[in-house]
């Protein structure tokens, strides 16, 4: 059977259940339509926050003799290229859909934690996506998931290292092209269960939470039932909701293994003692994951013989070489830095390694720790413009890093120099404005932000790159209880780029 004894990863469910239990309706509601409603800090130039919403208990499409309408509205999508086949697309949802999602969850709060921490589940989650305040019970922080991710895989990685002694072998898989895929109606089945929806004339009955969910997610997305947008904590939440739902019907079947299990969103690590329960349970996640109408991604699932799979290898490897923590680099060690984290990066594609690498370029004022002087500072910049080809994610922190370089040079032609490389850059993304506006976003929130003229431009027809260009709200800007734009001038006087990208930040 799965092992019930006190395990920590057991004790970090109930931890996170006690804490989690401790919150207030409104708690929940104001993080949610206001931390959690724009995607992590590095998708979005930090001037998009929501700076007015309505108070809570505002509810924008009430039910009314059980029919039930939200308006239908489409998700504001910004992509990048995730690799050199698929793009990752992230989702800004319609204000007031989105207030009464947020809405839902914070009236129906224990509803939710009852399927999140099902007593019968015993596969243990540790990507709940709310910030929790272990050392002030009922309060709630400010992180993003950015941060958490860092923490929750450290944490699951420390717990499976104390674990695994007792067993042999571990599953790594996860879930093929997990948001697009999810079914909207899947809601309805994690709250209720697809018996009782399916009974009893139950699919068209609004006053169940789930079909509520169900419709405001489909109209959010122009009535679609495939897929959740990418961002919006309340998708996580949602994305939560299912997965439970599924972990708990794993959990069933797989009661006569003595296994240890642990989710990461939508990331499994199985610990089991022999090779036979092994692939009996990847068979058992596939047939539970086919009922809500998703797939194991199978390019993805290994069974590893223990130690090996327990850590993150680029992790052990990055330490390796990185010089000791806050020293300053000579050009020539930067150089030899970078090719070192290019040679893991090739190794391990995808991982945080360049994040990392950037984070550790600068100190904790955020000054950089590699050369400014002019005879290296044309060679560092266009170096780490070359990085964003490679981890186009990681490009807005290549623009803090430029500019933490750019105010320690303290230089016109330091100034010149950026400027003449980001505008030439801006010059060719634009021939494909369509495929580009990530960059671009930034680009522009860079200049404007560090008083560069950016003229003689033409609008770019997509809310959010013409916010930036004009300075001023063009996103959902027909919901006037909303504000989800600040000044770029007041957004700048707050903080550099590197302060507000900084997840580790308090």
């Amino acid at each position: 059977m799965i092992n019930n004894t006190v395990s920590k990863p057991k004790r970090h469910s109930q931890r996170t259940e006690k804490l989690a239990r401790s919150l207030e309706a409104k708690q929940i509601y104001e993080w949610l339509v206001t931390i959690g409603y724009f995607p992590e800090a590095y998708v979005l130039p930090p001037c998009f926050s929501v700076e007015k919403h309505p108070p809570y208990g505002t509810h924008y499409f009430p039910i009314n003799n059980n029919k039930y309408k939200p308006d239908i509205s489409q998700v504001c999508e910004l992509h990048f290229p995730k690799s050199e086949l698929t793009d990752r697309t992230f989702g800004i949802i319609d204000p007031k859909i989105h207030n009464d999602i947020a809405f839902e969850f914070a009236q129906n709060w224990h509803v939710l934690l009852d399927i999140l921490f099902n007593p019968d589940k015993h596969i243990y989650s540790y990507s709940f996506p709310i910030p929790l305040d272990a050392s002030n019970q009922g309060h709630l922080g400010k992180l993003r998931s950015g941060r958490m991710i860092y923490e929750y895989l450290e944490m699951a990685e420390n717990d499976l290292v104390e674990e695994a002694y007792r067993y042999k072998y571990i599953i790594q898989t996860d879930i093929k092209n997990f948001y697009p895929s999810i079914y909207t109606h899947s809601i309805a089945w994690a709250f209720h269960t697809k018996v009782t929806i399916r009974s009893d004339n139950n699919r068209f009955n609004n006053q169940l939470l789930g079909n509520r969910l169900d419709k405001l997610f489909q109209n959010a997305n122009d009535g679609c039932t495939n897929g959740l947008p990418i961002g919006p904590v309340v998708s996580d939440l949602i994305s939560e909701v299912i997965l439970s739902a599924i972990d708990r019907e794993i959990s069933k079947k797989v009661d006569q293994y003595d296994i240890l299990a642990l989710r990461f969103k939508d990331d499994y690590r199985f610990l089991c003692k022999s090779k036979n329960d092994c692939r009996k349970i990847i068979k058992t996640l596939q047939q539970e994951l086919k009922g809500f109408n998703l797939l194991l991604n199978e390019d993805k699932t290994r069974i590893k013989e223990l130690p090996e799979g327990i850590f993150r290898e680029w992790v052990s490897k990055y330490h390796q070489i990185s010089p000791r923590k806050g020293k300053k680099l000579s050009f020539k060690q930067f150089k030899e830095f970078y090719l070192g984290v290019l040679n893991i990066d090739k190794e391990h594609p995808g991982t945080g390694i360049m994040d990392r690498f950037i984070a550790d370029l600068t100190d904790k004022e955020y000054k950089p720790l590699i050369s400014t002087e002019p005879k290296c500072l044309t060679k560092s910049i266009s170096l780490l413009l070359l990085l964003a080809e490679r981890r186009i994610k990681t490009f807005p922190k290549i623009l803090g890093l430029i500019e933490s370089m750019m105010f320690q040079s303290n230089r016109q032609d330091t100034r010149d120099l950026i400027e003449k490389h980001l505008k030439l850059m801006l010059k060719n993304l634009k021939g494909n404005s369509e495929e580009n506006r990530y960059l671009i976003s930034w680009i522009l929130y860079f200049l404007k932000s560090n008083n560069f003229t950016v003229r003689g431009m033409r609008n770019f027809n997509h809310s959010i790159l013409d916010s930036i260009k004009s300075n001023r709200n063009l996103l959902f800007n027909n919901c006037t209880d909303f504000k989800l734009h600040r000044n770029i001038s007041k957004t700048k006087a707050k903080g550099s780029l590197l302060y507000h990208l900084d997840i580790f930040r308090p």
